[in-house]
């Protein structure tokens, strides 16, 4: 595809450790390889790592710069450390996890969606789950994404690595940066996509343009303070989650989840509860229920729930 003017200049933003150099190369080359016609201009940031030179490109389309994170350790600084470290000439601004691949065609299909709605800040596209053991399309069905249907829960088919947001709308006031106050940077992903909807429907390419990489074991695995802090946090930062039935009861349900980890049996059904009276359909508060009766171990459900493809409660 001949290189065009006409087309804005992307800027993408990888963040990484120094300890995953084969997976973040594949994750570089993916992007590389883009068919877009602009210029795609990629900052690495490596956050706690001196940067790794090898790593660095120079090409008039396909540059490769990197940096280190000098704000707060965490994906939502280093996140921002690339946002702002990308110049005023770059009016979208793409991310990708390290372990992630895009397929050549993800930012030319994005950029031709975005421009079909001119009040679009934000946008996302359909993804392939890879699995060491199955790969699985996650489809959403739908164009436009309002605030209303976040509200009711995260989207699986809307992926970090698949978001691509105007950076004008990042660095003021429209939408802003990724939180850095968000506890561990749990759940920073669906709070950016709330406070993008808020402003306006994202924009969704539904077919598929990305590889996202499961591993056995997330981050967060068995951090589950950590991860009740978050979604408490979420539940206050926006009220609005109550006006949806599904919404409040699912994040109900993951605090009573975490509650019944740590063995706090009482505080666990109280929420438990709270999902069931919200909405009886909340899966988690039969869960719940049955670990803190059976004695179940939930470290033991959360690895049978991710090897179906299922999630973290």
């Amino acid at each position: 595809m001949a290189q065009s003017e006409s087309w804005p200049e992307v800027g993408v933003v990888v963040c990484t450790r120094g300890d995953r150099p084969e997976m973040i190369r594949e994750t570089i080359a993916g992007i590389t390889a883009q068919d877009y016609p602009g210029t795609v201009t990629t900052i690495v940031v490596f956050d706690g790592d001196d940067p790794d030179p090898a790593l660095a490109a120079e090409s008039s389309s396909r540059p490769v710069r990197l940096i280190r994170n000098e704000r707060v350790r965490g994906l939502p600084a280093a996140r921002n450390s690339g946002i702002l470290a990308h110049d005023a000439a770059v009016e979208w601004v793409a991310f990708c996890d390290d372990d992630d691949t895009w397929l050549p065609t993800k930012i030319t299909a994005q950029v031709e969606a975005v421009r079909a709605h001119p009040a679009a800040v934000f946008s996302t596209c359909g993804s392939r789950i890879v699995h060491d053991e199955w790969t699985r399309h996650i489809h959403l069905d739908k164009r436009l994404v309002p605030f209303a249907d976040l509200l009711a829960g995260r989207q699986p088919a809307m992926h970090p690595s698949g978001f691509l947001a105007r950076r004008s709308a990042l660095v003021g006031d429209e939408v802003g940066l990724f939180s850095e106050t968000i506890p561990s940077g749990y759940g920073e992903d669906y709070e950016m996509l709330l406070r993008a909807a808020r402003h306006a429907p994202i924009v969704h390419v539904p077919e598929e343009h990305l590889h996202v990489r499961m591993h056995a074991q997330s981050h967060f695995a068995g951090r589950w303070d950590v991860i009740a802090e978050a979604l408490q946090w979420l539940l206050e930062r926006y009220p609005e989650i109550r006006t949806s039935r599904k919404g409040y009861s699912r994040l109900a349900g993951q605090v009573a989840f975490t509650r019944v980890a740590v063995g706090r049996r009482a505080e666990a059904l109280r929420w438990s509860l709270r999902a069931f009276t919200t909405d009886p359909r909340e899966i988690r508060s039969y869960g719940v229920a049955a670990i803190a009766l059976l004695r179940l171990d939930p470290a033991w459900v959360v690895r049978r729930m991710e090897a179906r493809g299922l999630g973290a409660p």
